[in-house]
């Protein structure tokens, strides 16, 4: 899955609201992905592999494989929302798994993108909680039938580049968005249908780039025809990364040679000198 497009969020950001009187209290309490701390071996290159040279009895075309061992480069990654380092992997692994759960429900249409935007009275009235509640029920009236919640505290000013306190939600599903001027006329939220998706997944990823973060709730939810008590989809199992040669699932190596190995996440078939497996004890990461 392709990370270009994720936005760089400094984490030297200042966050300010654009208008005092319509910042709430409960607003400090909401981050941006990647302004924590990482672990000390976040992004810290790494290998694995095959060592099954006996398997690995034929010739590519363009590179030798006989005799040779398998390696995969790529950067340990935490996975955490707030690492600085990580968070891009965080998002595309929920972006995932949104994709993963849209493609499990029972639907003939494509999905599609909406953002909803509270009402200033809302904003200025109701706690986190509510709004969320409100934006289920508003999108519900507007046509959406379900799908997934992400929510957005704050708003990039495109002049400055720093953040201010503007709340919305982005919700990615089914449904067919009708009546939102009416809408707007009862409860003054907007309700914009930015369009169908080609990619779940990369729009996804992009939302949950600069998504809100909490330490009590969670990122993303879901709500209407997909919520977890309407839809049961099976889990989503992580894909085994074996050896294309052989078929043996790939194992953390640990290199002690003299070759400088690339720092860029790449396959490659080299002498078997110098690789070892790593003892699973310390295969963290």
């Amino acid at each position: 899955m392709s990370l270009q497009g994720i936005l760089p969020i400094a984490k030297s950001t200042r966050f300010q609201h654009q208008k005092k009187s319509v910042f709430v209290s409960w607003g400090y309490e909401w981050g941006l992905p990647g302004h924590g701390d990482p672990y000390y071996d976040c992004g810290n290159w790494r290998s694995k592999g095959c060592l099954n040279v006996e398997g690995h009895d034929q010739d590519g075309l363009f590179e030798e494989h006989r005799g040779k061992v398998f390696v995969r480069r790529y950067r340990r990654t935490c996975l955490r929302a707030e690492c600085p380092t990580c968070y891009e992997s965080w998002a595309g692994k929920e972006g995932g798994k949104i994709e993963h759960r849209l493609r499990g429900a029972p639907k003939k249409s494509r999905p599609i993108h909406v953002v909803v935007s509270p009402s200033m009275n809302d904003i200025l009235t109701l706690e986190y909680e509510d709004l969320r509640r409100r934006t289920y029920s508003i999108s519900k009236e507007s046509g959406f039938r379900g799908g997934s919640c992400i929510f957005h505290p704050f708003r990039e000013n495109d002049l400055t580049k720093e953040w201010y306190f503007s709340p919305h939600f982005h919700l990615i599903g089914y449904g067919w968005i009708q009546g939102t001027k009416e809408g707007y006329a009862r409860h003054g939220w907007i309700v914009k249908n930015v369009g169908l998706r080609k990619t779940v997944s990369g729009t996804a990823l992009y939302q949950l780039s600069h998504a809100g973060i909490h330490e009590k709730y969670h990122t993303v939810t879901w709500f209407g025809t997909l919520s977890y008590n309407k839809l049961k989809v099976p889990r989503q199992l992580p894909s085994k990364e074996t050896c294309p040669i052989c078929g043996e699932r790939l194992r953390p190596l640990i290199y002690v040679g003299d070759l400088q190995l690339p720092e860029e996440v790449c396959d490659m078939w080299l002498d078997s000198e110098g690789w070892i497996y790593k003892p699973r004890r310390f295969e963290g990461g």
